[in-house]
């Protein structure tokens, strides 16, 4: 099972989210950015036009956006496996490692995984409650 997967085939619902949503915002940035970057009026307009007419086109017919859907998620994929790998390692390296070092270099052995020669097994007896109450309290 990947992190991230591509839905090839969308469902309605998913498809109207999609253009009801996703799409005008992502419009609405790229216009916005166009505007501030190139202070071209003209060329926002025409992009936030364009958006305007595909989601309310994809609105009311959803097999319209299945492509736009479908193309997008194509396109940012290698944008979301980078970020989630990069998120994983980080938080691997920067969190967990440092704790397992600081208890490695204290001593700790909470797995009991220090070899004994001199122990004749490593079994641990489970000495279990009788009280027939537990029942009612598992957790």
């Amino acid at each position: 099972m990947a992190l991230i997967e591509i839905n090839h085939n969308p469902s309605r619902r998913e498809l109207r989210q999609f253009a009801g949503i996703w799409f005008p915002a992502m419009m609405a940035f790229i216009g916005g950015m166009i505007w501030r970057k190139t202070d071209s009026m003209s060329i926002a307009i025409a992009v936030w036009s364009v958006g305007a007419v595909v989601s309310v086109a994809g609105w009311f017919v959803p097999a319209f956006m299945r492509w736009v859907y479908v193309g997008w998620m194509v396109a940012v994929f290698p944008i979301g496996w980078t970020v989630s790998h990069t998120l994983l390692a980080a938080i691997f390296y920067l969190v967990l490692t440092p704790i397992g070092l600081v208890a490695r270099l204290s001593g700790r052995d909470r797995l009991r995984l220090r070899w004994d020669r001199s122990a004749k097994s490593y079994w641990i007896p489970h000495a279990t409650k009788t009280d027939s109450k537990r029942y009612f309290r598992q957790f």
